[in-house]
């Protein structure tokens, strides 16, 4: 697997600071690429950013020693502490579409330049306020199942995932595995269902909890 190292955020962007991992979270950026959402990220004081970012063709980017962390979960009254155990991975995408007049649009704006026109994922039914969703491409899922055999394998976490794909829990707060960024805040909906969860749980070989 290739990891592009090329692009990475300064230490003032996260903390560098080495912490036990047992957690990994997956997310989606509502933003264009990959590269405009790290080119973001250096930019706010507030050190929000993930060790990981999947292009729409696959790439994967580390922007950070995922042994490091930074705040990407917005879990308040933790004091970051479930930030700091896990490694976040985002998935470049413009996350849930609005729909008006038979056409989408992304950013939650009407306009021409929001238009959206690339492939879609259509839920059927309203989920977490949207029905539908930029798609993630076949490359950026094969990406995802090899980042996490990679760190699964590097820090030791457990291969085990919720077998609700689609609910939010504070329970979620003290699983160690692989979660969405959902399964934490209900007011988020990264990752979306769309996601090939199955694929992902065969390719690594996960447990359903």
């Amino acid at each position: 697997m290739e990891i592009n190292r090329s692009v990475r955020l300064e230490g003032k962007d996260y903390i560098p600071s080495e912490t036990t991992k047992d957690l990994l979270v997956l997310h989606h950026t509502v933003g264009g690429t990959a590269l405009s959402t790290i080119n973001f990220w250096k930019t706010d004081p507030n050190r929000i950013a993930t060790a990981y970012v999947i292009e729409r063709n696959g790439e994967i980017y580390e922007v950070f020693d995922p042994k490091y962390w930074a705040f990407h979960l917005g879990l308040k009254g933790t004091g970051g502490a479930v930030d700091k155990r896990s490694i976040g991975i985002e998935i470049a995408s413009e996350g849930g579409l609005t729909q008006r007049d038979g056409k989408l649009y992304c950013f939650g704006k009407v306009s021409d330049r929001t238009l959206f026109t690339q492939e879609y994922y259509d839920h059927g039914m309203p989920w977490r306020g949207y029905r539908f969703f930029d798609a993630y491409s076949d490359a950026q899922i094969s990406a995802v199942i090899e980042l996490i055999n990679q760190i699964c394998d590097q820090f030791k976490i457990p291969r085990h995932t919720p077998a609700n794909h689609f609910g939010a829990d504070d329970s979620y707060r003290q699983f160690a595995g692989i979660l969405g960024h959902h399964h934490l805040r209900p007011d988020k909906s990264d990752i979306h269902p769309g996601f090939a969860w199955q694929g992902v749980i065969e390719g690594c070989s996960l447990e359903l909890i």
